[in-house]
């Protein structure tokens, strides 16, 4: 236990990379999605902290083992805590958007390289046995989903999507400089410093229509008008966002990139938000589990609302909120959650009102 990291988030020192420098993330994924039930006490916390403890001895700290993050909701700290509520609810972040915002007392993000793995923790979890949690919390839902080069075109049969793609839209994501660093996206000072806040939204993804335009084209609503096909091949550090160039290459070209969009948020340069996505055909249907890692949940909502570039349409008048507008048209967001990450220590029922006073 002393070895691990104090930030429960502080997973990518332990990712490899691959043949041209691009972090790898852990191959499979799974969200627990809980509800506590009664009144916890120091008694129930120390419970689930020695059965998180115990898988974590159980398996070692990374992909090839395991990688945990428990987070807890607005529903929570106000149920069960002294503590003023430190997490922002979800919130609808486009006009089209209709989603359910869920209000869940935690959330216990799974990853390894090891699919049967998540079962198995699963079930030791809420299940018979020495670790079993169920006294005090309920399994509302598992979300279950994967990443990684081969995975997509193995469980997509159509429309057929190339070998070497780690996710649905077939480019990578996941580089070095699109993502907000784990020291940026963690909490400076209060209760919930050392920790971070999460983000999940459950996204279905219409490939027919995605993959009914050409490689160019894709490469164009992905990043820019300015990218190639040839130039996403390339990509190890970030993403060309040409963030500077939106309304001018809009007018040219009637088109806005999603990376383009999103990169007027960076704040000098840098991203605010660090995505943890990963596909899923959960309900038989493909999309995508979007995590995002944000020192403020306010990073999120201001990335998001910038994504949708709602000012294109001034640039051009083919651009419409959706139509021709990165990768909005593709894209329908059906739940969103919000929850609070603290540090590796405090995070079994953090700030239990019988337990501990907020500090």
């Amino acid at each position: 236990m002393s070895s691990l990291p104090d930030a429960q988030h502080a997973w990518e020192a332990t990712l490899h990379a691959d043949a041209r420098g691009r972090p790898v993330a852990p191959r499979f994924h799974r969200l627990l999605m809980l509800d506590v039930r009664g009144t916890p006490t120091a008694a129930d916390a120390e419970r689930l902290e020695a059965a998180l403890q115990a898988l974590e001895q159980r398996f070692e700290h990374g992909p090839a083992g395991l990688l945990t993050c428990l987070g807890w909701g607005a529903a929570w700290f106000e149920t069960h805590t002294s503590l003023p509520n430190p997490i922002a609810r979800p919130l609808p972040m486009a006009a089209w958007e209709d989603p359910v915002l869920e209000d869940i007392h935690a959330c216990l993000h799974l990853a390894s390289d090891h699919e049967a793995r998540l079962a198995r923790v699963t079930e030791a979890l809420f299940g018979p046995g020495p670790l079993d949690q169920r006294a005090r919390l309920s399994l509302r839902e598992t979300r279950s989903g994967f990443v990684g080069q081969g995975l997509v075109a193995e469980r997509i049969t159509a429309p057929r999507i190339a070998t070497d793609a780690p996710l649905l839209l077939g480019f990578h994501s996941g580089l070095r400089g699109n993502q907000a660093s784990e020291r940026d996206i963690t909490i400076a000072d209060g209760p919930l410093a050392g920790g971070t806040t999460m983000q999940v939204s459950r996204i279905t993804i219409d490939l027919e229509r995605w993959y009914a335009h050409d490689i160019e084209r894709r490469a164009a609503l992905m990043y820019s008008p300015a990218t190639s096909a040839r130039d996403t091949e390339a990509l190890v550090d970030d993403a060309p966002s040409h963030a500077d160039r939106l309304p001018a290459q809009a007018a040219r070209h009637g088109i806005v990139g999603h990376a383009q969009a999103a990169g007027r948020a960076r704040l000098d340069g840098r991203p605010r938000i660090n995505r943890r996505d990963f596909a899923t055909l959960d309900d038989g249907r493909p999309g995508t589990h979007f995590v995002s890692l944000q020192r403020s949940i306010e990073d999120f909502n201001a990335t998001r609302a910038v994504m949708n570039a709602a000012d294109a349409r001034t640039h051009h008048p083919g651009i419409g909120a959706r139509h021709h507008n990165g990768i909005n048209a593709f894209i329908d967001v059906h739940t969103r959650a919000t929850f609070a990450i603290p540090v590796r220590a405090r995070r079994a029922y953090p700030y239990l009102r019988s337990a501990s006073a907020p500090s």
